[in-house]
This record gives structure tokens, C-alpha cells and sequence, in this order.
């Protein structure tokens, strides 16, 4: 069962919030990319609910109708705020988080400013921020692979280029990544206005010395990965360097990068027990 509500933070903004799993479980904050929805995460919240784990998410800044504020407050530590305000509206002292793409940067952007209130981060495909902006300065496959993303700038011209001749640039896009085609259709559906799009796209346009500047993570890490037409394989392997904490790295094969959407049963039993070795506090700085 999915609960569904709005949830209005300190910051006057609103947003649109799902959840699987018990009131009382240990609650994992999940936090979508580019281009999904809250509802990317449905598969994961239900397998999670049959082992006590509330997992709650909710719709992006630029996602939500309710929290879309101008484009140039699309900034990590924006972002972070976004997560400690619904973790605040939400009576939650300590949480557990989770991000894909994306929400995988802001996830280790989470952990490093605010240990003292994170049992443990897992990021799936994005490794911490730095090691991705460092591999772009010194891996010439890495600059590749992250310049062909960089061609979606600005934002304003790239989401008209995408939703022209009724959203097939965005439809290509999402099936050369490997989306399930039923995903496409409802993702093409759910992302396909300038309205939406635009900030969607403008989450992808922080800087690199922003990446950089991220911190190191104490607190317990996770970092799930697989093939991703953005990440070359030495930049997932040198994402432990930037770590200080109990941190494992697993290779998930044969999935693709929307790990979400095509397989995320194969998350279920590392991120159990993952969650099952952290505290129940976070880990002070």
C-alpha cells in the first residue's frame, strides 16, 4: 500500500510525498534523479515494506507543483536543505538516506553536512560528488561520457529541444539509457512540459567545483553502481578515497543504469544489511 500526501516545510514549500511500508519502521529518505518521480521508488518501497523498513520519498524541487522556485536556487546546499526540511516537517530526528543519480549526489551531500543526523547513506550510481569531479579533471573517458550530458545546457533551450515533435528527443534519450520502454511512456507523461522539465534538467548543472567542494562521509556508506552511460568504471572504483567511514562498494551486474525501474530487487538484501550494521543515531563529525 502507498500512502500519498503534501507536506509543507519551514521554507514554505510543498511537496508531493509517497511512502511504503509501517508508521513506526525505521524510515529510509529516498531521493529520485533525473528525470523521475517519487514514484521511482514504489518497486524497492514494497519489497522493503515486508521487512519493517518505511521508505519515504517525494517528488524533487522542479517536481513537485508546489516547490518550484527560480532556477538559480538549484544548488547542492539548497538541496540539502530540501532533505533536512521534510526530515524536520517529518518529525524525524535520525533517518537513513538513499539517492539515485542525482539524488545519489545530494544523498553524500546529506551525510557529509549533516552526520549527526544520518544513520547511514547509500548512493546508487552516483559515486560522492568529488571523486565524479576529479575523474572528469583527470579520466579523458570520464570528460566523455559526463560532456555528452553537458550538451542538455542551458536548461531552457535543451527541455524545448527534448519536448519537441511531442517529446521524442526525451523519449530517445531515455530509451539509448536503457529505460524500460512501459517507463518511458509514463515518464514522457509525467516530465513532459517545459514547466517541469526545465528545473528537471537544471539539476543536472551543477558546477564541478561545487562537486568538488562536498565534503568527506563519516557516517556508514553504501554505494551500489552498474553500467551508466555518465560514470566510467575507475571513477566508481575511486569512490571509497573520499570516504572515512565503514564503506562498501558492490557492483550491481546485468542491470543497467535505471536500477530503480528494471531491477530493484537486486537492492533489497545489501541495503538490508547495510542498514542492519549502522547505528541508531548518526555519527557526529
Amino acid at each position: 500500500m502507498t500512502d500519498t500526501w503534501k507536506l509543507t516545510t519551514a521554507s514554505g514549500m510543498t511537496f508531493d510525498m509517497r511512502a511504503w511500508g509501517p508508521q513506526d519502521g525505521r524510515t529510509v529518505l529516498a531521493l529520485h534523479g533525473f528525470p523521475q518521480g517519487a514514484v521511482s521508488w514504489e518497486g524497492l518501497g514494497q519489497l522493503l515494506a515486508r521487512s519493517g523498513i518505511r521508505l519515504l520519498t517525494f517528488d524533487q524541487r522542479g517536481y513537485s507543483p508546489g516547490a518550484r522556485p527560480p532556477l538559480e536556487t538549484y544548488t547542492v546546499p539548497n538541496y540539502v536543505d530540501d532533505v533536512l526540511a521534510i526530515a524536520d516537517a517529518s518529525h524525524l530526528e535520525y533517518f537513513d538516506v538513499i539517492g539515485f543519480g542525482m539524488g545519489g549526489l545530494q544523498s553524500w551531500a546529506v551525510a557529509a553536512v549533516a552526520p549527526e543526523r544520518v544513520r547511514s547513506v547509500t548512493a546508487l550510481v552516483f559515486p560522492h560528488p568529488a571523486a565524479f569531479a576529479h575523474a572528469i579533471e583527470t579520466v579523458p573517458a570520464q570528460t566523455e561520457a559526463w560532456n555528452r550530458l553537458e550538451k542538455m545546457s542551458p536548461a531552457e533551450p535543451a527541455a524545448r529541444a527534448l519536448l519537441a515533435d511531442n517529446g521524442n528527443g526525451l523519449r530517445t534519450f531515455l530509451l539509448d539509457s536503457g529505460m524500460p520502454d512501459p517507463v518511458v511512456e509514463d515518464t514522457v507523461t509525467r516530465v513532459g512540459t517545459e514547466e517541469v522539465l526545465v528545473p528537471a534538467i537544471a539539476w543536472h548543472l551543477v558546477p564541478l567545483d561545487d562537486m568538488a567542494a562536498i565534503g568527506r562521509v563519516n557516517v556508514p556508506s553504501l554505494y551500489l553502481w552498474s553500467h551508466s552511460p555518465a560514470l566510467v568504471r575507475s571513477t566508481s572504483e575511486s569512490c571509497g578515497q573520499w570516504v572515512d567511514g565503514p564503506y562498501r562498494s558492490i557492483e550491481l551486474s546485468g542491470v543497467g543504469h535505471w536500477i530503480l525501474e528494471s531491477s530493484p530487487e537486486s537492492v533489497v538484501e545489501p541495503l538490508l544489511a547495510h542498514l542492519a550494521s549502522a547505528p541508531a543515531e548518526g555519527v557526529v563529525s
